[in-house]
């Protein structure tokens, strides 16, 4: 009985450091990504930072590849658990569209990772996020959540128009981002500096705005 006892043990272990050991491969090959897209990155940097070496990386990804398309599913999927818990079922639809909004906008701000990451992958022409079904998958309840909101926005007379929520939430994503990943060029052109808290802030205030009156929302 004590040793199989003490076998489970070893398992349970040996199962716990293995997750740890993904855990941190997974967050240092993040901001190895990011930083320097995928043909740029190097298994030798993250290995050294993960404290790790790169049979793990094999063992546990596969490869290269298998590794940057497991940080594009982790980095999809913290913004889905996060989008998940605005629970669009319940509430004031007016709210809980100024709340989709500015979510957005926050996170695409606050996690130049996430931007770094799909600005990367775009240059690619979306390669390596086209072989992930898992990203697609756990991106349809967002815009079932999305497109329940809108019906009943729509039913109860909030929402004055009914966009496709596809089209609605790329347009969302698009005030939220657009500004961010050219924010160098376009700054320059228009003579201000786009990552200044206060035009941020007027810029958050426009998006909402942009989307209530897309949809006709009236201010109370």
């Amino acid at each position: 009985m004590s040793e199989t006892t003490g076998a489970e043990s070893a398992t349970t272990t040996r199962s716990r450091d293995a997750i740890r050991t993904q855990a941190t491969i997974l967050e240092v090959a993040v901001g190895e990504f990011a930083e320097h897209g995928f043909h740029g990155a190097r298994v030798e940097r993250i290995t050294k930072h993960a404290n790790c070496n790169s049979r793990m990386i094999y063992h546990y990804f596969g490869s290269k590849e298998g590794l940057y398309v497991a940080v594009l599913e982790h980095v999809f999927e913290q913004i889905r658990t996060q989008e998940a818990q605005l629970d669009f079922d319940v509430g004031d639809p007016a709210e809980k569209m100024k709340e989709l909004v500015t979510f957005t906008f926050d996170y695409f701000a606050n996690n130049g990772n996430f931007r770094k990451l799909t600005r990367n992958e775009n240059l690619l022409n979306g390669k390596y996020i086209a072989r992930s079904h898992a990203i697609r998958d756990m991106s349809q309840p967002l815009i079932a959540a999305i497109d329940g909101l809108i019906a009943r926005g729509c039913d109860a007379g909030v929402f004055q128009s009914k966009p496709d929520a596809v089209q609605l939430y790329l347009t969302i994503v698009a005030l939220s981002a657009h500004h961010l990943n050219n924010a160098a060029t376009l700054g320059a052109v228009v003579g201000q500096d786009l990552h200044d808290p206060m035009w941020q802030s007027d810029r958050r205030a426009h998006a909402v705005a942009v989307v209530q009156s897309y949809l006709g929302i009236s201010e109370t």
